[in-house]
């Protein structure tokens, strides 16, 4: 018997209190011994792989107020999650998961961005047409600026230090400098934005979803370098960057994440996901990527070696959109008592739910050991 056999054993059975037979050889009944040891210690590692969750629900927040809720913005340095809720921003300290206010006045809320500068948050208004600075102590408002027709997802750039704002109705992007608090001319797209990613290098990346497309924009000039047609993807929604490796994940609601080269444009895997996605999102620590789908599940993709399909995580019927926290690794999203569905509206559309009112709630969900 090998010595490392013996530690297995010692560890399950003890050390034999019995003489040897012979030289380095067990008595018969303790080789049965031995073998059964080994078989229950395998039993136990392969049992303990199988249950370990890649992640689980670690917390419940109740958020309370209205049903209508879009995208999530986690703000590191104040430990917070900002959350598009309806008619405001809800404001979630992270430290003891609780929530410390709201950014009011937000009809047809969705986007938030915050300029790491100061520290201000910014958030829309569909309703209002508008995007509004609040002071991140008294979330007051500071100012306002009209943006594009639709106004929904935000995001700031940190190589032109400009926050872009998109107009799902307006085929446009509206470019704000912080600083001033004033808008630069609309960019037009040519079709319906959705959602963001910028490499922190100057080249902003926009889905279009009515038109499956991928845009590369250059955040200095504020001129579209690329066009890319998401081949395999219908209707691009979430999109989330890995700008290390220079890859791009665009979440899309016919069931598949695209994964392309952000410099060529060039489609390197298509991954299936769950139905109904709104939002992408990735963790640089664990080199995952996600994609939040309202049938209640979160995929996850393994970028670690070549983009591969890690496994899918069940949360609940309607979280869609999401955060993650790239130290803790814990991924947020938002969800509500689901009361009824109706189909989608449209070919490709996502189903869509009623929810009980006054049911929001905030999810966490902590990574596996």
């Amino acid at each position: 018997m090998s010595q490392s056999e013996r530690k297995i054993l010692y560890r399950i059975v003890g050390k034999p209190s019995f003489a040897w037979r012979g030289s380095g050889h067990y008595h018969p009944h303790m080789i049965k011994h031995r073998a059964a040891a080994l078989v229950f210690a395998i039993l136990c590692t392969a049992a303990q792989a199988v249950a370990a969750p890649l992640y689980h629900l670690a917390a419940i927040v109740p958020l309370g107020g209205g049903v209508r809720w879009d995208y999530l913005k986690l703000d590191t340095g104040r430990h917070r999650l900002y959350i598009a809720h309806g008619t405001e921003v809800t404001v979630v300290g992270l430290r003891h998961l609780q929530i410390i206010g709201e950014l009011p006045g937000l009809p047809g809320s969705h986007g938030i961005a915050v300029d790491p500068a100061t520290g201000d948050i910014w958030a829309d208004s569909a309703e209002k047409g508008q995007a509004v600075a609040f002071d991140p102590a008294t979330f007051k408002p500071l100012g306002r600026v009209p943006v594009a027709e639709d106004a929904d997802g935000m995001a700031y750039d940190p190589a032109s230090k400009t926050i872009f704002v998109s107009g799902g109705d307006g085929h446009a992007l509206t470019p704000i400098n912080p600083a001033t608090r004033a808008a630069y001319a609309d960019i037009p797209l040519g079709g319906s934005p959705e959602a963001f990613a910028a490499d922190g290098k100057g080249a902003l990346y926009v889905d279009i979803v009515d038109r499956n497309e991928i845009l590369r924009i250059d955040t200095a000039t504020r001129k579209i370098t690329a066009r890319w047609p998401a081949t395999g993807c219908a209707a691009p929604t979430g999109l989330a960057i890995d700008a290390a490796k220079r890859l791009l994940f665009s979440s899309c609601r016919g069931g598949t994440m695209m994964v392309l080269n952000a410099d060529t444009g060039a489609v390197l895997a298509t991954i299936p996901i769950g139905q109904g996605t709104d939002c992408a999102g990735y963790d640089p620590v664990r080199q995952r990527a996600f994609s939040a789908n309202g049938d209640g599940t979160l995929t996850l993709i393994d970028d670690s070696a070549g983009p591969k399909l890690l496994g899918t995580v069940q949360t609940a019927l309607g979280a869609r959109t999401m955060a993650v926290d790239p130290v803790s690794g814990d991924v947020f999203t938002v969800t509500a008592t689901v009361s009824g569905t109706a189909p989608p509206t449209r070919p490709g559309g996502r189903v869509h739910y009623q929810f009980v009112p006054g049911s929001l709630k905030l999810l966490v969900y902590a990574p596996g050991a």
